[in-house]
């Protein structure tokens, strides 16, 4: 009764920016202790994350933390085409999210929780002085880190089904982008200006990084394994053996953290 409840609470809608519509789903709590974004990872990851994030919303719905999720511009539900996107519009899109949530209940805190890119594109927000606290699960060094993961999956599903004459090598994915030019990768038409800005969007090199930016707001880095598989990204092919895995653990173990960081609020929920 309780996961058909949480359900029942989850509104979907659009949200305009610059033309384009966001598509967003809020997991609705009727007395929150707390609200988070969650910040989610690349185009060709959202496919294989998509059901554990929704189950993670919905568990900490179930916390009485209200959850924001979405479809960055040109992914998924949203409006615009991908190949006209980049990292600075995506930034956009969790900047405007994460004030529109702010300004719901300024007296909650607001947490960023990003998962793969979306730890970088979050940790700008935060590190902008928007949020609370922030959750970091496997933030990549860079998001050009995220591309080249992308490239190497396509090169291995072209291993595993070209023949040599028609598969392409990485270094020649690298080349033909470097030159500018527009390629399809994993379904998704990459621009050469994508992969010139992803050099730009870098996620804090230290943990001294983390703690100059974060200032005394709490900052949590997870780096999920493979028994978090498919919340996150693993080498190779892309068969994942087990499409909605128990990830309760993780979901509960990230959770008291959020509890503690939210004192007294969350000392007063669990006595409840």
């Amino acid at each position: 009764m309780k996961d058909l409840q949480s359900h029942f609470m989850e509104q979907a809608g659009y949200l305009e920016v610059s033309g384009k519509h966001i598509y967003t789903v809020l997991h609705k709590v009727s007395d929150p202790i707390a609200r988070v974004l969650l910040v989610g990872p690349f185009a060709s990851e959202r496919q294989y994350s998509y059901i554990p994030w929704i189950r993670w919303a919905r568990f900490l719905a179930e916390q009485r933390v209200e959850a924001l999720r979405f479809d960055y511009r040109g992914v998924g539900e949203s409006t615009g085409k991908f190949e006209e996107m980049t990292f600075d519009d995506w930034s956009e899109d969790v900047e405007i999210l994460a004030r529109w949530l702010q300004t719901q209940s300024p007296e909650l805190p607001l947490i960023l929780h990003g998962l793969e890119l979306g730890g970088i594109l979050a940790s700008k927000i935060f590190a902008a002085g928007v949020g609370s606290a922030a959750l970091f699960w496997s933030a990549p060094n860079s998001a050009n880190e995220v591309l080249r993961t992308a490239l190497l999956h396509q090169v291995a599903v072209e291993r595993a089904f070209k023949d040599a004459a028609t598969r392409k090598s990485a270094s020649e994915y690298v080349r033909q982008l470097e030159e500018g030019q527009s390629l399809e990768i994993e379904g998704y038409q990459w621009s050469g200006k994508l992969w010139r800005e992803s050099f730009q969007h870098q996620f804090p090199a230290a943990d001294e990084d983390v703690r100059r930016w974060a200032g005394e707001r709490p900052v949590r880095l997870v780096q999920l394994d493979k028994k978090a598989a498919p919340l996150v990204g693993t080498s190779g092919l892309r068969f994942v053996s087990i499409v909605n895995p128990d990830l309760g653990d993780l979901f509960a173990d990230n959770f008291n953290w959020i509890g503690s960081v939210l004192e007294p609020r969350g000392r007063s929920h669990n006595e409840n």
